[in-house]
């Protein structure tokens, strides 16, 4: 990416990551910034050379639709140079992504194939301006300024952020086929003693099995499995609640599978619009003889991951994007999200490589031209040889796609499509 762009991308998403803002105001910097970031990797493409729009087309309107859309959430909507800059790096944009399609004045005449003897690649990137710099930092002393007095925000709007931390119980020994109840919390740090006092007695002892940042207002799932236990009576083993940084309990009625015995995990994953941001992991002991005073369950602690790397195929980028805008802006996660499809050779593995190994979570968004893509199955395979099989999350983007062969005995996330869809009509159906 040129440095104009880094030093735009940098300087709005310094803005973005500013928690005091009104959450719809995040978002459109966010948006904005994934929008440009992804505009200057198409300007270095090569100019089309046959059928079928050039990508740097649908990154320009994309690009275009994000910064209208960023127009309306308060004025001014950026501080004044970043605003001019970035005007007129779209300005200079647009007849750039015009000529790479063979558009505008100056395109390349279209060719039946190119030769594998090709000349580097045409940046069609725009002209420097005075703020720009190397350094990925907007550096201006006019952009310092307004960025150490940005427009108040009306209180209402402005969102909190806490250190959400969550915790488990359950009983440390359960004779098969018999019913027990297991407990979840979720809790602001310092306030341990009250989510201890939700639980129910005689396994009322909590440990932290999990802690991220978190903000309030977020909708959460939880869901609750294990190959030795199943929802008693037809109870679902998913339950919602939304964050208010208070103490929130939830409960279910589990039973210990007939014929099962030995130690069993189950397992409680926490996930914001179906992607889990925390797990809580209880050993439990499946016995024929429960002792009458058995001990409370220690939870499993359990690091949460701070940065993840999205694999994707290139025609799944839009719907990618707003599958992950919640953890990035709800919890603070940061999420590479690449434009290696858009790179010709393997002149972009190497930076895929490091964003990978450095990566605590790494999520596959699958589909079919997910499935048709070498290069996502290069990454997935890096993943579970670099990071194990339990950094990974499948989260198909198509119903009824079979997961990848290497992965098929992995958990995918299907049953958040359908919550996802509904919350999208309710919140549509809200706005009408």
């Amino acid at each position: 990416m040129d440095p104009e762009a880094t030093a735009i991308v940098a300087a709005l998403r310094s803005l973005q990551d500013d928690t005091g803002q009104p959450l719809a105001r995040r978002a459109a910097l966010m948006r904005l910034a994934d929008a440009l970031e992804f505009l200057a990797a198409t300007l270095a493409l090569p100019p089309q050379e046959g059928p079928g729009a050039h990508p740097a087309q649908a990154a320009q309107r994309e690009c275009s639709r994000a910064w209208q859309a960023l127009q309306g959430t308060l004025a001014p909507p950026l501080p004044s140079p970043l605003q001019q800059h970035v005007a007129a790096w779209l300005a200079a944009a647009a007849p750039a992504a015009a000529v790479l399609a063979g558009h505008g004045r100056g395109a390349v005449p279209t060719k039946r194939s190119a030769p594998r003897s090709a000349p580097p690649p045409v940046t069609a990137a725009p002209p420097k301006t005075a703020y720009a710099a190397p350094a990925p930092a907007f550096e201006l002393p006019e952009a310092a300024a307004d960025l150490a007095a940005p427009p108040p925000a009306p209180p209402e709007t402005t969102v909190p952020m806490d250190d959400a931390r969550f915790g488990a119980s359950a009983p440390a020994v359960v004779p098969p086929g018999r019913e027990f109840v297991a407990e979840f919390v979720a809790y602001p740090a310092g306030a341990q003693e009250q989510a201890r006092a939700l639980l129910s007695r005689p396994h009322a002892t909590l440990e932290v099995g999990a802690a991220t940042p978190l903000q309030r207002g977020t909708r959460l799932d939880v869901e609750v499995r294990g190959s030795a236990f199943v929802p008693a009576d037809g109870e679902s083993a998913r339950q919602s609640f939304v964050w208010q940084g208070t103490p929130v309990k939830l409960a279910w009625a589990l039973q210990a599978a007939a014929g099962s015995s030995g130690e069993s995990l189950l397992r409680l994953d926490v996930a914001i619009d179906g992607i889990v941001v925390a797990r809580v992991r209880l050993p439990i002991e499946v016995a024929a003889a429960a002792p009458a005073a058995a001990p409370p369950v220690r939870a499993e602690e359990a690091v949460i991951a701070r940065r993840a790397f999205a694999s994707y195929a290139s025609a799944d980028r839009l719907r990618v994007l707003d599958r992950v805008a919640s953890i990035r802006l709800a919890a603070g996660i940061r999420v590479f999200l690449d434009c290696h499809d858009l790179h010709p050779g393997k002149a972009w593995q190497p930076q895929l490589e490091r964003e990978i190994d450095a990566s605590e979570l790494f999520l596959l968004f699958w589909s079919a031209a997910a499935a048709q893509s070498g290069w996502v199955r290069w990454e997935y395979e890096r993943a579970i040889e670099r990071l194990g099989e339990q950094c990974l999350q499948i989260h198909p983007l198509d119903n009824g796609m079979a997961p990848p062969r290497a992965l098929a005995h992995l958990h995918m996330a299907d049953a958040y499509m359908g919550l996802r869809r509904e919350e999208q009509l309710r919140a549509a159906a809200a706005q009408n």
